[in-house]
This record gives structure tokens, sequence and C-alpha cells, in this order.
């Protein structure tokens, strides 16, 4: 397997977590976002969305991080990172995605352009709006997290999963 990663990256973080706790073996492709290797035609040929983390599996591409962690876990089923009770999966699915859906677009190196190009806002400006976005989805994270009272040492009690590969990045 081939992973196609940028350190910035917390999507591609969290592929290098499941990854590592899962044992698999992986060559890295590191890519320098802020160099916009990304953006260029060799990467484009493996993701022509241009965006990280890629793995390639003997030729197969796939992209988005929890697509790609939810891959390993249905090829590589131990150590697990979904629980089998379906109530547990979805719990743990709904706290991936209110991390990798809801907080992660609006801080990633892109948004962050965009918003500093378009509204022309300095770094004190797009610090401001990097800690409201992180502020307000932690709060809203961590108030499911308390109303559902599962979690534990980890995001569903003692148990890794999931969500702590995207909570972790």
């Amino acid at each position: 397997m081939k992973l196609y990663h940028s350190a910035r990256s917390s999507a591609a973080y969290r592929v290098r977590i499941a990854l590592e706790y899962k044992g698999l073996p992986w060559e890295s492709r590191m890519l320098n976002m802020q160099g916009l290797q990304h953006a260029g035609p060799a990467y484009r040929s493996v993701n022509p969305a241009a965006l990280v983390p890629s793995l390639d599996i003997d030729g197969h591409i796939l992209t988005q991080s929890l697509a790609i962690i939810e891959y390993l876990e249905e090829t590589h089923p131990r150590p697990p990172l979904l629980p089998a009770d379906p109530l547990e999966r979805a719990y743990v699915r709904t706290v991936s995605q209110l991390i990798a859906c809801e907080i992660h677009p609006l801080n990633n190196l892109r948004a962050l352009d965009f918003v500093r190009k378009s509204y022309a806002q300095d770094e004190d400006g797009i610090r401001a709006w990097y800690a409201h976005w992180i502020a307000d989805g932690f709060s809203k994270l961590e108030s499911f997290l308390q109303r559902e009272k599962r979690h534990g040492c980890y995001c569903l009690g003692d148990r890794v999963s999931m969500a702590d590969c995207c909570l972790v990045p």
C-alpha cells in the first residue's frame, strides 16, 4: 500500500493512525501542500481532486479518509476500529463525522487560503476564523459525548475506534 499524504493534513494523519493501529505495512508518498505539489499533474493523475490522502492498493486508488479507514476495517478487521454493535458503530461514525465533516473542512489549508484571499484577511483574521470554528466544533462534540455517556479513555469507552483516529489530529 502506498499512502499519498501531507504532514499538515489531519485527514491524512487519521489514515496514518489507522494503518499503524492495525499494524499494516505501507509506503509513504509525502506531498508538500504548501509547495502545491498536490496540485501538479503527477499527483492529479493519482487523485484528480488533488486532495490528500490517497491510498494506492495495487493500482486501486482510494480517497477520502473515512472511506479509506472503513476499507481498512473491512479488509483487516483486527484490531477493530468499529465496534460490532450497530448502534455503537453509528455512534463512532457520528463522532468521526462531527470531526471530519464539521470541524476539519472549515480549517483546512484550502479553506483558510480562500478566506485569506477572498476576504483580505491577515494572519490575525485567519487565526480568529480558525479559533472560532475549532471552539464551536469541539463544543458541539463535547456536548454530544457528554449526552451519550459512552466515552471513557477513548471516544467509545476504553476501546480505540475510528473516532479516535479523527480526534487525535
